[in-house]
C-alpha cells in the first residue's frame, strides 16, 4: 500500500502529533508499506529520510503553516493519513479528496486546538465554518479514546459519527520498563531514597498548557518534605521556569536536564518514583508520556481532562486533579510523597495495563485493516 503521512509537526520537534505520525511511519514501513511523510518545513533538517518531506511553507504561525503545493505533491497515493489539527495543511488535503474521489482519506483527530485573543477567534470560527465540512469528507476519522470523541468538536457534526473509530496511540514495551536508574540519580545529586518525580514535556509556548506554572505553585510553601523533580524538555521558557523556581526557594531540588535521546529516556522514567502530567486545557487529549510513565512502571498524577482521564485510571494506574487547581495537586503530591506503598500498587496496575491496551503491534494491526478497509470501500462512500 502506498500511504501519505500529512502532519503539522515532525522529529526531532518534540511533540506528540509528530510522534505519532513517526510511530505510524516507521511500523508501516517495517511491515512493507510504502509511506511518505509531509510536513512543513519551519527550519532546515539535517539527515532526514528521502521519504520526508518538509515543504517549504508561504505562511507559518506556531505549528500552522500554509503548503497548498500539497494538492500536487499527494497525487498517486493509495492513501491519504491527515494527521489533525494541522491549519493550512488539512485544507488542500481536503481540497484534493472532494475534486479526486479516488483516494482513500483517514483523519486521525488529535485535540481540539484551543488558544485564547485572536488566535483562539480564529480556531472558533474554523471549527464552525471549515471544520464540518473537512470532517466530512474523510472516510475514516481516528480518535485516541471513546472518553474525547464524545467530548470533542466531533460530537457536533453528527454526520461523520458512523466512521469514527477508537485508535490509542502506543508504546514500546521492550523499551520502557520497571527498574531502577541510580546513576540517573547520582548524576544529578539526588539522594538515595528520596521520593522524585518526572515531567516530561516542551518547554516552549505551544506546550504552554502542559500546566508547569501550576506545578511549581502546588510545591510553594510545601510540607519540608525529602523530595526531588526532574524536568525532561527544552524550549525558550525554561529560563524563566528556573528563575520561578529559585524565586520559589526550591530551585536545588528541581533538575532541568534539557532534551534527552531517545535511547536516554527510558533511563529518567526509571530513576522516578511518579510521573507528574498536569497539563490546564483541552489540547491534551491523550498523553503519550503518560503510557510511557505506565510501561516504566511508574503512576501518574494527571490532570481529570477528556481522554487523559482514559490513559491513567484514578486509584488504578494513578491519581487524577482538578486541571489548574493547586491545592488539588498540592493533596495527590502529598499522597504519592508519603505512601510509599501505595506508589508501587499503583505502578505494578499501571504497567499491567500498558501491556494489555498500549502495546504496539497490535495497535497497528488495527490501523491496517482500517487503511485496507477504506482502500476497498472508499468508491462506496456517498456524499
Amino acid at each position: 500500500m502506498k500511504i501519505a503521512q500529512v502532519v503539522c509537526s515532525y522529529p526531532p520537534y518534540k511533540g506528540g502529533i509528530g510522534r505519532v505520525a513517526y510511530e505510524y511511519t516507521e511500523r508501516l514501513r517495517a511491515r512493507g508499506h510504502t509511506v511518505h511523510v509531509y510536513t512543513p518545513r519551519y527550519k532546515k533538517v539535517e539527515g532526514d529520510p528521502e521519504y520526508v518531506h518538509r515543504i517549504p511553507a508561504h505562511v507559518h504561525i506556531g505549528n500552522a503553516g500554509v503548503v497548498p503545493s500539497l494538492y500536487k505533491r499527494l497525487s498517486g497515493f493509495d492513501l491519504i493519513h491527515l494527521h489533525y489539527p494541522f491549519f493550512g495543511g488539512a485544507e488542500p488535503t481536503i481540497v484534493r479528496k472532494a475534486i479526486r474521489d479516488d483516494q482513500g482519506l483517514v483523519m486521525t483527530y488529535h485535540m481540539d486546538a484551543a488558544a485564547s485573543g485572536l488566535k483562539g477567534m480564529v480556531f472558533n470560527a474554523h471549527r464552525k465554518l471549515l471544520f464540518p465540512w473537512l470532517a466530512g469528507r474523510a472516510d475514516r476519522i481516528l480518535v485516541s479514546s471513546q472518553d474525547y470523541a464524545d467530548t470533542c468538536a466531533l460530537k457536533d457534526v453528527s454526520e461523520v459519527r458512523d466512521r469514527i473509530e477508537i485508535h490509542p496511540f502506543g508504546v514500546e514495551m521492550d523499551r520502557f520498563y520497571p527498574g531502577e536508574e541510580a546513576g540517573i540519580r547520582k548524576e544529578l545529586g539526588i539522594p538515595e531514597g528520596d521520593p522524585t518525580f518526572i515531567f516530561v514535556g516542551g518547554l516552549d509556548p505551544a506546550h504552554a498548557f502542559k500546566g508547569l506554572p501550576v506545578l511549581f505553585e502546588a510545591l510553594t510553601n510545601f510540607p519540608n518534605k525529602k523530595w526531588h523533580g526532574v524536568i525532561v524538555g527544552s524550549g525558550s521558557l525554561q529560563s524563566s521556569f528556573e528563575s520561578t523556581i529559585k524565586e520559589k526557594g526550591y530551585g536545588d531540588r528541581i533538575h532541568f536536564v534539557g532534551s534527552v535521546s531517545d535511547e536516554d529516556l527510558p533511563r529518567y522514567y526509571r530513576a522516578a518514583d511518579f510521573h507528574l502530567f498536569p497539563s490546564t486545557k483541552r489540547a491534551e487529549a491523550f498523553g503519550i508520556v503518560a503510557v510511557e510513565a505506565a510501561a516504566s512502571g511508574i503512576p501518574t498524577i494527571a490532570s481529570s481532562l477528556p481522554g487523559v482521564r482514559s490513559v491513567v485510571l484514578d486509584g488504578e494506574t494513578g491519581v487524577h486533579v482538578e486541571p489548574g487547581d493547586v491545592e488539588s495537586l498540592q493533596q495527590a503530591l502529598m499522597l504519592l510523597l508519603e505512601q510509599v506503598d501505595l506508589r508501587k500498587r499503583l505502578g505494578v496496575s499501571a504497567r499491567k495495563r500498558a501491556e494489555i491496551e498500549f502495546g504496539w503491534n497490535p495497535l497497528i494491526n488495527k490501523l491496517e485493516k482500517t487503511y485496507e478497509s477504506v482502500v476497498s470501500q472508499q468508491s462506496k462512500r456517498q456524499y
